[in-house]
């Protein structure tokens, strides 16, 4: 399908063509969030009208090879481990090893040549850039909303291992103390290339499945599914439809999992077992724990009005049910967090409820056919201009490492009292296990639900992961923060001006008109030639004048991103579409999507708590602190 440029769109409702006409004449004026509030409103539906028809291109130029599924499964009421057949006319579409497609013309894509790549030097940048100096909070927030994040992208992209041979060499700066010189940072790997592809830039494979289907819980292979499925000290999967979890409510240990089957990526001893693995740390391990136990308990609600069903179709059920509650409580909850504002939680709660509202909705059900009154899931599944996908621009604005503190204070939810300090080394990978042993979850859930994570600007990467331990005793190490600047580049996504330009967006002319803030122009110029060369990870973390909305926690060249692609990832799943239904569901599972948020999980899961979080608006929002 050939994205369509400009024009009417024969696709598109009168309405739609209305409001993205009248959202290109309110953006030549100002920004969408200097508007009133129904004109803002009006203009972030037609922008994401255009955006949906001049943004989203396709790169899958061969359909993949589908692998065999699960013998006897109904791919038309149940999620596949892989992914596919969730478009049943093109089965490959957002399966796992599917392209990336992007939001940028393709030709506009090429990734940069040898001295672009390292121009300026992304250790540099780091360095002088990103480097954390003092830790900036967002008050507002607790410490959760960063875990909740990486959940999240965990179920939605992986670009995979990287080859070893050919790494990029990336030289140090004068006077850099890194071990080892010239840094090296491994390739990404680009999607094997055929005779469609000559002439267009490099495309990339996602390992995991593009849905939002809980793959970071579910896995995006049988095998691994099968592995998620098996308790501890057992060979054979449960056949009851529940995941396996130790005795003590907890995710497995992968070494103590006795057929480790597909074991790819658990290179610590003591890693927890998931659908995904990688980047592992304690707030991380806590969702992952949390919804496996939802899991678990959507089973026995299930199996309450269909005694008679197996465990294969409980499981399959149960997964639906809590894919579908992840993506509501991101949706409803977790994005209005970050856009803090009354304009920036109805825009997000009206991709789930539309204009008529979440009492009128579950009420009445819905209004009329329409997303933008009822909400997307139950309206029509529609792809636009592109068959689905996730692309390399939203993993480029998904880039928030710096939400994640260096220094970690856990304290007793009963209490308050300071159980352990610890760094953020020591809270990741194999150490969060030790972490179960020193406390309860309990204690866990309280300590990320009373810290806050860090803001989003410039100099506030976290240090930790500006020196990752890959493999201390060969003295290797990462500089997630150079490997942040020089991924971009390397994917072919335009840098900050011209990312702006793309999106239909007014780019900066000086580096005066990119900031305010006097500092961080004086530290970007420093580094860039003119403001046109300026990355765009350091463009949407210094932006200030006029291009971040009042109450957001992030910019608003991202924001565009997501505004197309949040929606995107309900408006193109069939089974947040039109298979959004109880006789998919089930009626009780349906109700559990309805009825349920992170509040009641929590509730259900860590009912001690209740005091601590029984008064907070949003469960993302700071938790009362115990006393002693």
């Amino acid at each position: 399908m050939v994205p369509v440029q400009g024009g009417d769109m024969p696709q598109s409702s009168a309405l739609d063509r209305l409001l993205g006409r009248f959202a290109t004449v309110t953006g030549a004026f100002a920004p969408w969030h200097k508007w009133p509030f129904l004109i803002a409103l009006a203009t972030l539906d037609g922008l994401r009208h255009n955006m949906r028809w001049g943004n989203l291109f396709d790169t899958q130029r061969r359909d993949p090879p589908i692998p065999p599924g699960l013998p006897g499964q109904d791919v038309t009421k149940e999620r596949t481990a892989d992914g596919s057949y969730n478009d049943l006319e093109k089965p490959w579409m957002g399966m796992a090893g599917a392209r990336f497609g992007r939001n940028m013309p393709i030709e506009r894509t090429f990734g940069a040549d040898a001295k672009a790549l390292l121009t300026p030097n992304p250790r540099e940048v780091s360095n002088k850039l990103l480097a954390r100096q003092d830790f900036v909070p967002v008050p507002h927030l607790n410490l959760m909303a960063a875990g909740w994040l990486q959940f999240m992208v965990h179920d939605w992209v992986s670009h995979g291992t990287s080859p070893k041979d050919n790494p990029h060499l990336v030289p140090l700066p004068p006077g850099d103390d890194w071990p080892q010189n010239p840094m090296t940072i491994l390739r990404s790997e680009p999607d094997k290339v055929d005779a469609a592809d000559d002439g267009r830039p490099a495309a990339y494979a996602n390992a995991e499945t593009h849905w939002w289907d809980g793959s970071q819980i579910y896995g995006s292979s049988l095998e691994r599914q099968r592995l998620i499925r098996t308790n501890p000290g057992e060979t054979e999967m449960r056949t009851d439809g529940k995941l396996g979890l130790s005795a003590s409510g907890n995710l497995p240990i992968i070494s103590e999992i006795a057929d480790k089957g597909d074991a790819s990526g658990f290179k610590f001893p003591d890693q927890e077992l998931a659908g995904v693995t990688g980047n592992w740390w304690i707030c991380l391990s806590m969702f992952q724990t949390l919804f496996a136990r939802e899991h678990n308990a959507i089973v026995d609600r299930l199996k309450v009005d269909h005694p008679d069903k197996s465990g294969e179709w409980l499981f399959q059920k149960a997964r639906l049910v809590n894919a579908a509650l992840l993506a509501k409580i991101h949706t409803t909850e977790w994005t209005p967090a970050l856009m803090n504002s009354a304009l920036g939680r109805t825009i997000m709660r009206t991709n789930w409820w539309g204009l008529a509202g979440e009492h009128f909705t579950r009420g009445f059900g819905r209004f009329d056919g329409s997303e933008t009154f009822s909400g997307i899931p139950g309206s029509e599944t529609d792809q636009h201009a592109a068959p689905y996908a996730m692309t390399e621009e939203f993993v480029a604005s998904y880039r928030m490492h710096s939400l994640i503190p260096d220094d970690f204070s856990f304290r007793a939810a009963k209490d308050d009292r300071e159980i352990r300090k610890t760094t953020m080394a020591e809270v990741s990978h194999g150490h969060v296990a030790q972490l179960y042993r020193d406390m309860s979850f309990d204690d866990i859930v309280y300590s990320m639900g009373t810290m806050h994570p860090g803001a989003l600007v410039l100099h506030n990467f976290p240090n930790t992961l500006r020196k990752l331990a890959e493999d201390p005793a060969k003295n290797i190490f990462t500089d997630l923060a150079a490997v942040d600047i020089l991924r971009d580049r390397e994917r072919g996504v335009p840098r900050y001006c011209e990312f702006r330009r793309l999106m239909g967006m007014k780019a900066p002319r000086s580096f005066e008109e990119l900031t305010t803030n006097p500092q961080w122009r004086k530290d970007i110029k420093e580094l860039y030639p003119s403001v046109e060369d300026v990355d765009l990870l350091v463009g949407t973390l210094s932006e200030s004048n006029g291009g971040t909305p009042v109450g957001f926690g992030f910019s608003d060249t991202v924001f565009r991103i997501f505004i197309l692609m949040a929606s995107r990832r309900l408006k193109s799943d069939r089974f947040y579409t039109r298979d959004f239904t109880p006789e998919v569901y089930t009626p009780g599972g349906f109700a559990w999507v309805a009825d349920n948020d992170l509040r009641s999980v929590f509730e259900r899961h860590c009912p001690a708590l209740e005091p601590r979080y029984g008064d907070v608006r949003n469960m993302f929002f700071p938790w009362a602190r115990g006393q002693a």
